[in-house]
């Protein structure tokens, strides 16, 4: 039985406040690298139906699910009580979808909740986890807290939480410092207490916050002045030569679409281009649709300061999340190209490129 005190304060009762304006200075971080996810395929999550947009990412904020039979360290176990949250949020709440954005397990174990939240910012969807839910993600211990329960707060529970955060929150984010949220003084990572009157996240991990700020903090890096570029393949900067077919039934998309083709020994690529703004080391990371029929050996070639480098990545698998193709000293204008000449019988599948 869930707690209703908890899940009563994060209902969208309080969906009129305001998230009141404050300058800030932030100290300057660019996110951590993508921790492995099971994102909503994988814990096979019912479609919700929210159509309300976060809008821009300020506040990370920490909660517990209240339920006694969620503590769990099994990732079978984990995706079982995704699916009850869910259909709690859903059929219980009346909610659109699982209240929560992501979800960590007491052995570490990330789940992602309402739909959107691995993706890219047009994605993300308001939450219903913390009363105002205002530029704001529910980051959710799989779990009870507190009395009578008190269910421990691991370190690979601290650890999942710190490596999502430290992922999910965008450049310019600081784990550190408060501003007015919700007519309070909330940390721009904080518990759900300290945004209404609450247990959540219960004493426990309450106790933990600070530790987590700064295991946060120590997974980001300070900004080197670089600013991120995502090309889509419906987006300037993206083309082909020859024929490339457009999808959208994939799940696992990067936006609206995605551009297939068979391969062949032909010289016709899908090129992604950008401009960096700054000569710097830049990770370089893909995004494709997975599934059985596409390229184990797809053929990305990434341009640099020192040339080009051909790296092959197996399609098939690691869909729907941003896949490292490697790190290289570069600037100005840079691209990747994703040739079709490898192995017959499969299709590669073109979908975005990021540089960050």
């Amino acid at each position: 039985m869930k707690n209703p005190k908890n899940y009563l304060m994060a209902a969208g009762l309080f969906a009129g406040a305001m998230l009141l304006p404050t300058a800030e200075v932030v100290a300057q971080t660019t996110p951590a690298g993508q921790p492995s996810i099971c994102n909503r395929s994988c814990w096979s999550a019912r479609s919700g139906s929210c159509t309300t947009s976060l809008g821009s990412l300020t506040r990370a904020i920490i909660h517990h699910t209240a339920g006694p039979s969620d503590y769990t360290t099994s990732y079978e176990t984990g995706k079982a009580r995704m699916r009850a949250n869910q259909n709690y949020h859903m059929d219980s709440n009346g909610w659109c979808d699982l209240g929560y954005h992501f979800c960590v397990n007491a052995a570490g174990h990330i789940y992602e909740g309402r739909a959107g939240s691995i993706g890219s910012s047009g994605s993300w969807k308001r939450g219903a986890h913390d009363g105002c839910n205002a530029n704001s993600m529910g980051f959710t211990a799989l779990g009870y807290y507190h009395s009578p329960y008190n269910h421990s707060f691991t370190s690979a529970l601290q650890n999942g939480l710190a490596a999502v955060i430290a992922w999910r929150m965008p450049s310019g984010w600081s784990a550190s410092g408060s501003t007015t949220y919700c007519g309070n003084s909330v940390g721009r990572l904080d518990g759900h207490y300290k945004v209404k009157a609450t247990a959540c996240p219960g004493t426990n991990i309450i106790n933990g916050l600070g530790a987590l700020r700064t295991n946060v903090a120590n997974r980001r890096t300070p900004s080197t002045g670089k600013t991120a570029r995502t090309v889509d393949n419906n987006a300037g900067g993206f083309s082909v030569v020859g024929s490339w077919s457009t999808g959208t039934s994939a799940p696992d998309k990067h936006g609206a679409d995605y551009r297939f083709k068979s391969t062949a020994p032909i010289s016709e690529p899908a090129t992604w281009a950008t401009s960096l703004n700054t000569s710097a080391s830049w990770t370089v990371r893909a995004w494709w649709p997975a599934g059985s029929n596409r390229s184990s050996s797809a053929p990305y070639i990434v341009s640099h300061g020192g040339g080009t480098t051909t790296v092959n990545k197996n399609q098939q698998v690691n869909g729907g999340s941003w896949q490292t193709l490697g790190t290289w000293s570069m600037g100005g204008s840079q691209n990747v190209k994703l040739s079709c000449w490898t192995t017959t019988g499969y299709v590669v599948m073109a979908d975005a490129i990021r540089w960050e």
